[in-house]
């Protein structure tokens, strides 16, 4: 469902009379609240985890000889929250490509921000991320190199009535149930409110189950 879809649903669950809202844009009154909460909706089910899988994104981009710090504006990335810290590799070509090896800033910049180290210009084997988010790289290119990688997005906006969730279709009515409980708690509404935290509830495990990752287990005790 896109957003206007939504929000006629919300005002269906809600029990107001009429069709509306004819749209997204530019609403006051009741209608103005139906976008507002499900905007609300929305952006909270992004955050219920940083790690979901429709958050994660792949990019990549060219080193600059003697450059070896990169904020992700330098490299077109607009919407970063985290950095995917063990996906990092890079390649002068496909034939030669290794991964960068982590290594945390409190550990990077003792050991790669100091003496000779500072200067080293070779292809690039370690990566750390700065306090400020961008990426730094040891030792600095000596030449071209693409570096790439992945990370997680921050939480997206709809704005137009037909931008729809970034999360697969089968879960978008979680948003509907998570603004229906907005409105139960505006109108002291309870029966409303507790439709929509039961439903949300059903609906969120199903989402985290499809896009989160599954937990590693390390070896059974002995």
């Amino acid at each position: 469902m896109n957003y206007l879809a939504l929000c006629k649903r919300l005002r269906m669950e809600i029990g107001w009379p009429g069709t509306g809202p004819v749209s997204v844009i530019g609403q006051t009154g009741q209608m103005g609240q139906i976008v507002d909460w499900m905007a609300a909706a929305y952006n909270d089910v992004q955050t219920v985890h940083s790690t979901w899988r429709f958050l994660r994104t792949d990019f990549d981009f060219d080193t600059i000889a003697t450059q070896n710090t990169y904020t992700a504006a330098a490299i077109s990335i607009t919407d970063l929250a985290t950095w995917v810290k063990e996906s990092f590799q890079i390649y002068s070509a496909v034939t030669d490509e290794q991964y960068l090896w982590f290594e945390p800033w409190e550990t990077f910049r003792p050991v790669y921000r100091f003496g000779s180290n500072r200067t080293q210009s070779v292809r690039p084997s370690v990566i750390s991320i700065k306090p400020n988010n961008s990426l730094i790289l040891w030792a600095i290119p000596d030449d071209t190199y693409t570096v790439t990688g992945e990370y997680y997005k921050s939480p997206a906006a709809m704005a137009d009535n037909t931008d729809v969730p970034n999360f697969p279709d089968r879960f978008h009515m979680v948003l509907v149930w998570k603004a229906l409980m907005y409105y139960g708690a505006f109108a002291a509404a309870e029966e409303k409110y507790a439709q929509g935290q039961n439903e949300y509830g059903r609906l969120i495990r199903d989402l985290e189950i499809d896009q989160l990752e599954e937990p590693l287990y390390g070896e059974p005790l002995a």
